[in-house]
C-alpha cells in the first residue's frame, strides 16, 4: 500500500491535475473568505465551507478521474494485478493519495482563523467543527470518485458520472422535501450526503455523521475492490 501510495501521490504532482487541483480550491476558497469574513470581519467560516461544498462536486471528478481509468486505459493495470500487492492495497493507495492531495488544499486553508485574528475573535468551535466535517465529506466524495473510475476506461465519462452522482446526493435533500412518503425520505435522507455537514458546520461533531462518512468511505472501497476483483480473475 505504501508503494501504490508514494507512487499516486508522486503523479499527481508530475502532471498538472494536483496543481490544478490544489490552485483552484485556494482560489475559490480564498474569494469566499474574503467576501464573507475579511470585508465583513465576521469571524465564522461556515459560510465559506457551506459554498465549498458545491465547488467540490466540480473539483472531486478533476481528482480521481485518472485514478483508475488511466490504469485500464493505458493496460498497466494489469501489471498490478500482477505486482505482489492484493487489490485493497491498491484500493487504498489510491485512496489516501487522492485524499492527501484535498488534505493539502485543505491544510492551506488553516491561515484563514489566523488572518481572522487581526479583525475579530473567530468562532474556533464553528471552524474546528468546518474542518473535520469537510475533510470527512471530501473523503467520501473522493471515494465515490474513484469507484466511478474503476468502472470505465475513458477519463471524462469517469469526470461527468462522477460530478452526475455527486449531484444527485447533492440535491437528496430537496427530492426528500418534496415527498410524504416516509419510506421515500428515509431512503432519501441517507443518501444526502451533504446534509450530514450541517452540524459540523455549527460546531457539532455528530458521533452519526462521523459513522455516516466513514461507512460511504467504506461501501465504496468495498465496491471498488470487489469490481476490480472481478477483472482481475476474468482476464
Amino acid at each position: 500500500m505504501r508503494a501504490i501510495f508514494k507512487k499516486e501521490l508522486r503523479s499527481y504532482f508530475c502532471s498538472p491535475i494536483g496543481y490544478v487541483f490544489v490552485a483552484i480550491f485556494l482560489f475559490v476558497a480564498s474569494l469566499f473568505f474574503a467576501m464573507y469574513n475579511l470585508f465583513s470581519g465576521y469571524g465564522d467560516i461556515n459560510t465559506v465551507f457551506g459554498n465549498m461544498t458545491m465547488i467540490f462536486l466540480f473539483l472531486t471528478p478533476i481528482l480521481t478521474m485518472r485514478s483508475l481509468a488511466e490504469e485500464k486505459n493505458s493496460k498497466t493495470d494489469q501489471l498490478l494485478f500482477t505486482a505482489p500487492v492484493n487489490v485493497t492495497s491498491i484500493v487504498l493507495g489510491k485512496l489516501a493519495a487522492a485524499v492527501c492531495v484535498f488534505l493539502i488544499a485543505l491544510a492551506v486553508t488553516l491561515v484563514y482563523p489566523l488572518i481572522l485574528l487581526g479583525y475579530t475573535e473567530p468562532a474556533w468551535g464553528k471552524i474546528f467543527g468546518n474542518y473535520i466535517g469537510f475533510f470527512l465529506m471530501g473523503s467520501a466524495f473522493v471515494s465515490i470518485g474513484i469507484y466511478i473510475s474503476s468502472l470505465t476506461e475513458n477519463q471524462i465519462i469517469a469526470a461527468v458520472a462522477t460530478f452526475g452522482v455527486l449531484f444527485l446526493m447533492y440535491l437528496a435533500e430537496w427530492f426528500g422535501s418534496i415527498t410524504d412518503v416516509a419510506i421515500l425520505q428515509t431512503i432519501i435522507g441517507w443518501l444526502s450526503i451533504t446534509s450530514k455537514f450541517a452540524d459540523f458546520s455549527m460546531g457539532l461533531v455528530n458521533l452519526q455523521s462521523v459513522i455516516y462518512y466513514l461507512s460511504i468511505v467504506a461501501i465504496f472501497v468495498f465496491l471498488t475492490v470487489n469490481h476490480l476483483e472481478k477483472r482481475r480473475w476474468s482476464k
